[in-house]
């Protein structure tokens, strides 16, 4: 209880909205942020650290609602899951002294994305690329890993500055749907229907089963409402944007955006009324925007490849025998990439991305040929390093930005191929992990 005056009566910390001096966990509450259905969200701060965050807890009414606190731990157990730049990251989960569950996140010192449109209007082409590309990053990650976002909309998405632009955070995932393990049964099934109107596939509205397609829906929606400032379908109800989304056609951008004709097509194909007419997966669709934004005589493809030669983090000390066949590895990757025709575009101590130019519209050889040496090239690093040597090795193809040095030598100057962070993730020491870029085996 705080304390309190005949003037300012004792006032409880802990009601169903909590007061600023609470403590959740570790977690100062500093102020309310936002008052959910379910939960109320709070900015906090460490007690120890003074880091600051974004604290969720369900409300009081809600404590005793089985699909609440399970959806409410699904979240947790969801983003404590998926590690990725562009998802915010979970720092605490636990419980209130009266089983209120709570979950501690990464604070978000930026913007949300209907919040940027009310401010500054319509993002422009470039702008709306990064916010693709790294939102499309995320939920390509979370698909692979079994988990559909199901409430993908401008509010879930936050846009942090930098010092140039600002980069992507996809938050929210309170309805996600999670693959269950084999022999068990989803938190929500086939008849329940649960995200945002403004932005429901149609095979949500009708409670029927979704997948990654209906994501991209979501995305096509997005995609339109980042270039024109509003939403396709718009109406005075839920019920009148439920009826759009199942039979109204989507509009068009002519008239609207000063765009290139071939981004309608995408968006249209986003927006499909039937989920086997929209684009199959994350990595089709942002290819195709891609190739929408760029003109044909800028496009230039290339692979590139990212070679990792570290110690386990694990050791403490490494001995010097380690130290040499770590250096030696590396010294044996530098050798067969310049052997095998790779251009550097960086290099450290125990890194390297090197790039080579693809035609203009690679196929499955050119590209099966790519993988091929890149392969080569972990191998020999295999052969070089010692036991406690971990080698790993990325390959990824995408439209790329071409330059020259002083010298009039070919280089790789942006695009996505630079933006590792996006396509190196998740390898295991000794394999070779390809993007989604390359055909499957």
């Amino acid at each position: 209880m705080a304390g309190g005056s005949p003037r300012n009566p004792e006032v409880s910390l802990y009601g169903d909205a909590l007061e600023p001096g609470a403590l959740v966990g570790d977690w100062v509450i500093e102020s309310r942020v936002h008052a959910g259905v379910t939960a109320w969200l709070y900015r906090a701060s460490h007690l120890a650290t003074r880091t600051p965050a974004a604290v969720k807890v369900v409300r009081a009414e809600f404590n005793h609602v089985p699909g609440v606190l399970r959806r409410f731990k699904q979240e947790a157990d969801t983003l404590q899951a998926l590690r990725h730049p562009h998802i915010v990251e979970v720092l605490e989960y636990g419980e209130l002294r009266d089983g209120r569950p709570w979950l501690a996140m990464a604070w978000l010192a930026g913007e949300s994305v209907d919040q940027w449109l009310a401010r500054k209007g319509p993002f422009s082409l470039a702008e709306t690329l990064t916010v693709m590309e790294e939102l499309g990053a995320a939920l390509h990650f979370a698909h692979e890993r079994g988990v559909l976002h199901r409430d993908l909309k401008a509010q879930n998405v936050m846009l942090l500055p930098r010092a140039e632009g600002f980069t992507v955070k996809l938050v929210d995932f309170g309805i996600a749907r999670v693959d269950p393990p084999e022999g068990l049964t989803g938190l929500t099934t086939g008849g329940a229907v649960l995200g945002t109107p403004v932005s429901m596939a149609p095979e949500q509205i009708r409670g029927l089963d979704v997948d990654p397609r209906t994501d991209l829906y979501a995305m096509g929606v997005l995609l339109y409402q980042l270039l024109t400032g509003v939403l396709p379908f718009q109406g005075t109800s839920a019920v009148e944007l439920e009826e759009q989304h199942l039979h109204a056609p989507p509009p068009r951008l002519t008239g609207q955006v000063h765009a290139p004709p071939a981004l309608d097509g995408v968006l249209q194909r986003c927006l499909a009324k039937s989920r086997e007419e929209r684009w199959a997966d994350v990595p089709a669709f942002l290819a195709a925007l891609r190739a929408a934004l760029t003109p044909d005589e800028q496009a230039h493809w290339a692979a590139a490849l990212y070679v990792e030669v570290r110690l386990p983090e694990a050791m403490d000390e490494p001995a010097d025998a380690d130290l040499d066949a770590r250096d030696a590895a590396m010294d044996t990757v530098l050798t067969v990439l310049e052997s095998q025709g790779w251009g550097l575009a960086m290099e450290s101590g125990n890194a390297v991305l090197a790039w080579r130019p693809l035609p203009s519209t690679p196929g499955r050889r050119e590209l099966e040929h790519t993988r091929e040496l890149a392969d080569a090239v972990l191998q020999e690093a295999r052969e070089a390093a010692g036991p406690a040597v971990e080698v790993r090795v990325y390959v990824h193809a995408a439209p790329s930005e071409l330059g020259a040095d002083a010298d009039g030598q070919a280089r790789l100057v942006g695009g996505e191929l630079l933006r590792v962070e996006r396509w190196a993730v998740e390898g295991a020491p000794g394999e070779l992990r390809a993007s989604a870029a390359f055909p499957p085996r």
